[in-house]
């Protein structure tokens, strides 16, 4: 990504609606489909794949004990100042850090896939670190028609539908269990600034990462997180996002 777009995340992940409206879909989706798998009281052993400056590691930590991987030299100092996780340096498929660890019970791509130019080679080299009863979660963003400024600032390469994520899931040597969108409710206002941005040349692709008025803010928050109890359970056939859960091939 371009410095300035962990910038705007570092800033604005601990309190904008996405970033808590996303962290509120991957709790309920941990609590429905990882945590009945193990022990009522069992600590999971988790891996997430492209954490950034660290902000879903908190929320991670409450699951078990956590290691992750991050590209970007200044996102992996600013994650290991939190001092929730042990942060590798590395990226996949091509630059695996050497003491990454194996039988993890949850690996976590939270909007990491669509990053990665060859996403089902990445998977490859995951699948073989889950433990038994491990699964992998991911989520991605939606809609290739709604690829703009936004996924060009991020380096995104792709946007996915549902059918293209199970396609580059079982490439990459996984199962998938779950697919399903999410972010719903707010699909119709995205949908026409992405709209407005494309053919009117409005809104400028980093505006959706800066911080929003506080009131709505708050409104959207809600909204998002109150969807999570349904999106995470059930595969909804519509949504700025979509979230999978997928286990190793057998």
């Amino acid at each position: 990504m371009e410095p300035e777009a962990y910038r705007q995340m570092a800033a604005n992940e601990e309190t904008h609606w996405w970033f808590c409206g996303r962290r509120a879909t991957v709790t309920k989706a941990i609590e429905h489909h990882i945590l009945p798998l193990h022990g009522p009281n069992s600590r999971l052993s988790i891996l997430e794949v492209g954490c950034g400056v660290g902000g879903n590691l908190a929320l991670l930590s409450t699951f078990g004990n956590v290691e992750a991987i991050e590209p970007d030299t200044w996102a992996v100092e600013t994650a290991r100042e939190k001092a929730l996780a042990t942060v590798h340096q590395g990226s996949l498929p091509e630059a695996i850090p050497n003491d990454l660890g194996t039988g993890y019970d949850l690996i976590a791509l939270l909007d990491v896939l669509e990053h990665i130019k060859d996403a089902p080679a990445a998977l490859q080299t995951l699948a073989p670190r889950l433990s038994p009863k491990g699964r992998v979660l991911v989520t991605v963003p939606a809609y290739p028609w709604m690829f703009g400024d936004h996924d060009r600032l991020h380096h995104h390469h792709r946007r996915y539908t549902k059918k293209s994520l199970r396609i580059d899931l079982t490439s990459g040597g996984l199962e998938p269990l779950f697919i399903g969108h999410f972010n719903t409710i707010l699909l119709p206002p995205a949908a026409l600034i992405r709209a407005l941005q494309r053919w009117a040349g409005l809104f400028k692709g980093n505006d959706e990462d800066r911080g929003s008025n506080e009131v709505l803010n708050g409104i959207f928050t809600n909204l998002f997180s109150a969807e999570a109890r349904v999106s995470a359970k059930h595969a909804l056939p519509m949504g700025l996002s979509i979230l999978a859960v997928a286990q190793a091939s057998t």
